[in-house]
């Protein structure tokens, strides 16, 4: 987590002073409505009843935003994540011989890994509180809003048969976990008078509420029914393309440049 930390301190710190296009320019900059597109990605940490199950994770995904004239954004987005540490144990007791071995159709021993796999996709609002007169389109970022998580434990094995954990059984061992989910954002975005570089880092805090969807838990032998509560704080970064609009406060035809 050290070196995403110093990520995310190296590309505040210039852009909360006069960046080189600023001091190109002797009048401070006007608000314009943009168009964004950001690709990012992001690590977690996992909290309460996701950090019983997995370890830390990776997400990569995609938003597509909003920026009113006088920096209220509206966006939306979706992210995928993964990690190759899960806690989950005595998945596979039932299936062991008594020397504590799984073993596939043909009797050999059988070497199963475990995975995380997720999503979430949520819809946020929020507003830019400008640093920077000559910039007055970037500044910190502070979005709050709502979405859906789901996540599960995926398998797999090389050289071996294991119809126990094929098709419809695999879901008995899954876990599948799913629910409506509260996103929380906090940091840096910046978008470049001139286009050149435009970007977006800060603190990531989603909170799922989600169920197990499974009917039954063929390890467990039981239906598990209780209300998850899956927290993940982490550090995400994106590089954005903007497609920057009209001045604030003016109507179409009536300014022709797109920079000042």
């Amino acid at each position: 987590m050290l070196k995403f930390w110093n990520i995310f301190v190296l590309c505040c710190i210039p852009l909360v002073t006069k960046g080189q296009d600023s001091v190109k320019t002797s009048k401070p900059g006007v608000f314009r409505n943009n168009v964004l597109f950001c690709i990012n990605y992001g690590r977690q940490v996992p909290m309460a009843d996701m950090a019983k199950r997995f370890g830390g994770s990776n997400s990569v995904g995609f938003t597509a935003a909003y920026k009113f004239g006088k920096n209220f954004q509206v966006q939306a987005g979706i992210n995928t994540f993964f990690s190759g540490k899960v806690k989950e144990s005595g998945l596979f007791d039932s299936m062991k011989a008594s020397n504590a071995y799984l073993l596939d159709i043909n009797g050999t021993y059988a070497e199963v890994r475990l995975y995380e796999r997720g999503y979430h996709w949520h819809i946020d609002f929020g507003k830019i509180l400008g640093v920077n007169k000559f910039e007055p389109n970037s500044g910190i970022l502070l979005t709050g809003g709502l979405g859906f998580m789901q996540h599960k434990i995926k398998f797999t094995y090389e050289r071996n048969v294991l119809p126990q954990l094929e098709g419809e059984y695999a879901k008995g061992y899954d876990r599948l976990s799913n629910g409506l989910m509260a996103r929380g954002f906090l940091g840096y975005q910046r978008i470049d008078p001139r286009g050149m570089l435009n970007y977006v880092a800060g603190i990531e805090v989603l909170n799922g509420f989600t169920r197990n969807r499974r009917e039954f838990n063929y390890d467990t032998r039981v239906q598990d029914d209780k209300s998850r509560n899956d927290l993940m704080v982490g550090l995400k970064v994106g590089i954005m393309i903007t497609v920057s609009g009209r001045k604030a406060g003016t109507k179409k035809g009536e300014e022709e440049r797109i920079f000042e």
